[in-house]
Order: structure tokens, then C-alpha cells, then sequence
């Protein structure tokens, strides 16, 4: 038996990056003709029996507060659930839920080592960041032992080899795939087609993301020319609005800044697609599916130099220092003044976008995970 941790699909995780690629990777698993099964809570089964098959689908009992130790929670539930099933192989697709399988092979997903690589230790002072920090120290220790990682990118897999004195020959690169079916041309098409001029950035507030920075960019751009926006949208709280409402008001740019609040996934290429650029220069990523996700609706695509950004966008986008707010301001300007060039990266961009499938994905990791 196959057992998948599908956990991640019914927390906060499900609206962020590990939740889309476990929703994708099943989606691409149930199409092909391999029969797996799938390991879910019984906190909150609304997100998940619709989407999983119920006759493969198993139960685990398990507490979730307080939340800042629900981890702990999870992992004993998981290993009672292991004894319990006995699966050959066990995938865990989220660092909450990696755990030894005694009856057989536990295959790590390995997203990115973000938090360990920009933050600070968190103080005993603050227990919420110190149990996080806490958190993430613990699954480092859990990969050194693990048997076998599949990590999304090839610059996770190089931080796991530097930071934690991995072996190369236990991780493997899968890239992440795109829903070719739903993300495509919509240039000019769609709820987002009649919009005013806008750029566009898609992300959670983290310090990774680099908001400060493209706000900063903006800013400066927005002096001289008079008819463009920046429109951000994704998982933001009260909190991240207010710090959103602040920075728009130091800049001095009213209006010309919003956030859009939810954005209904059938409306997500539309919005990709009309963006004068996709703007993502994160100074840290694991995979940034988000990229691709651009690209296959339709827009040019500003990224980052560094971390698995160059090695995910290719030749199809322009690559700037995330550090420097001048190098964001420069492509932004680039892209602004020359349709030739937003045309030259759309059409780069379908191209490259095409290479990556979530097919493929499913398939190199059901070969990886039930590997002799």
C-alpha cells in the first residue's frame, strides 16, 4: 500500500503552496491507474470528501489546539496511524507530518528550508516563535535520518546538502507541475480583462516575498507614470491589511494600491493574464509555482536571480536582484515602455510553462516513492 499524508488539505496549509501541490498531485495520482490511499484528520473532513476517494480515504483521530503545538498532536496520530494501516510506502508532502514508518518506507517531500535559512533563532520570551523555530529544528533532524527526500527544486536540494550535510544521493528533484487545463492563454479575456493597468504580485506576507521592496519599486515608478496600478492578492489577515494601509500611505499612493482580497480559482488566469507583469522577486523560494502559473495565462514575469527562481523561470522571464529595489524598478519600467518585449516574454513564457506537467509529476514521484 501507498499511504499519502493529505493532512495539509484541510488546515491553513491548503490555501498555501504545500496544500496546491498536494491538491494538484492527487488530482494527476487519481487520473493515471495507480491506486493509493490517503490519510486524512478527523478535525474538519469538509475539504477532503469531495475531493478523495471515501473507500481509500483513512481517519486518524486527532486534537488541533492549542494551535501552537498541534504538531505534536499530529505526529503521534500519525504514528498511531501507521501502525494501524501498515502501508509499504508512506509519503509525507508536509514537515508537519514526517515520521519513520516501522512497516516499511517514508519518502519526505522537501518544499524549501526558508525558515531556517532567514530567521533568526527565536527567544524563549516569545513562546509562539520559539515553538515555530522549534518546530523546524526538529524536522532538520528528521531529514538527516531520513531515507529517501524528494525535494522540488534543485536549490532545495543543494540547501539540504549544505545546511544539513545531507547526501546528494538520497534526494531526488520532481519540479512541480501546471494544470495546463485550467492555466492558459487569458490575455484579454476574462473578469480581469476590462482592468485598468496593473501589475500584479500573488503571494501570503512573508519577509520571503519581498512586498517591502516591490511596494518600494512601485512607488518610484508611479511618479512618472500616472496610469497604472499594483494589485496584490492572497492569504493576508487584519494584520497584513493594516501593515498594507500603512506602507500605502508613507508612499503616498492612495488608490493605486489594493488588495484584492479572494480571488475565485476559476479567476486566477484571468488576473495572471491581464497583469502588465507578473512581479515575484522573492529573496527566497522552494519551487514558486506561481511562475509557471503566470506564464501558462499569459503574463511576462519578473523574478528573482537567486534561490530556484532562475531555475524554474529558464530564459522566460526577466531575473532581477531581489535586494535591490532599483533592480525591480528597472524591469518594471522596461516592461512598461515596450509592448515588444511584454510580447517577446508571453510568448517565451507559454513555451516554457508547456515543459512542466503535473502528470509527469505524479508519475516520477509514485516511480521514486515505490522504488526497490
Amino acid at each position: 500500500m501507498i499511504l499519502i499524508d493529505a493532512t495539509s488539505l484541510q488546515s491553513e496549509h491548503r490555501l498555501r503552496g504545500v496544500g496546491s501541490y498536494l491538491r494538484h498531485l492527487i488530482t494527476a495520482i487519481e487520473a493515471s491507474s495507480q491506486e493509493v490511499h490517503y490519510l486524512v484528520s478527523s478535525v474538519d473532513q469538509n475539504h477532503t470528501k469531495n475531493f478523495l476517494p471515501q473507500e481509500r480515504t483513512h481517519v486518524m483521530w486527532r486534537l488541533h489546539k492549542p494551535a501552537q503545538v498541534y504538531w505534536a498532536y499530529n505526529e503521534l496520530s500519525l504514528r498511531l496511524a501507521l501502525q494501524l494501516y501498515k502501508p509499504t510506502y508512506f509519503l509525507a508532502p508536509d514537515f508537519n507530518g514526517l515520521v519513520v514508518n516501522p512497516y516499511g518506507r517514508t519518502t519526505a517531500i522537501l518544499h524549501d528550508l526558508t525558515a531556517l535559512k532567514l530567521n533568526e533563532p527565536a527567544p524563549m520570551t516569545n513562546p509562539s516563535a520559539y515553538l515555530s523555530d522549534l518546530r523546524w529544528r526538529v524536522y532538520a533532524r528528521k531529514l538527516r535520518v531520513a531515507k529517501q527526500i524528494i525535494a522540488i527544486s534543485s536549490a532545495a536540494k543543494q540547501d539540504a546538502v549544505k545546511m544539513l550535510g545531507l547526501s546528494e544521493n538520497k534526494i531526488h528533484v520532481v519540479h512541480h507541475g501546471v494544470d495546463h487545463t485550467h492555466y492558459k492563454d487569458s490575455v484579454g479575456k476574462g473578469k480581469f480583462s476590462g482592468e485598468p493597468s496593473y501589475f500584479l504580485h500573488l503571494g501570503g506576507l512573508n519577509s520571503n516575498k519581498n512586498q517591502t521592496r516591490i511596494l518600494e519599486a512601485f512607488a518610484n515608478l508611479a511618479r512618472d507614470f500616472q496610469n497604472i496600478n499594483l494589485y496584490f492578492a492572497g492569504p493576508w489577515n487584519a494584520d497584513n491589511l493594516a501593515w498594507l494601509e500603512r506602507q500605502r500611505s508613507e508612499l503616498n499612493l492612495g488608490e493605486r494600491v489594493k488588495h484584492l482580497g479572494y480571488i475565485a480559482y476559476e479567476d486566477l488566469p484571468s488576473l495572471y493574464g491581464n497583469a502588465l507583469a507578473f512581479l515575484f522577486p522573492s529573496l527566497e523560494e522552494g519551487f514558486g509555482m506561481p511562475v509557471l502559473e503566470a506564464m501558462a495565462s499569459g503574463s511576462p514575469v519578473i523574478t528573482s536571480n537567486c534561490s530556484s527562481l532562475p531555475e524554474v523561470a529558464g530564459d522566460a522571464a526577466l531575473l532581477v536582484d531581489p535586494y535591490s529595489t532599483e533592480s525591480i524598478l528597472l524591469a518594471m519600467k522596461g516592461l512598461l515602455e515596450s509592448r515588444e518585449e511584454r510580447t517577446r516574454l508571453r510568448s517565451l513564457g507559454f513555451q516554457h510553462a508547456a515543459r512542466f506537467t503535473w502528470e509527469a509529476t505524479a508519475k516520477q514521484t509514485l516511480e521514486i516513492v515505490g522504488a526497490n
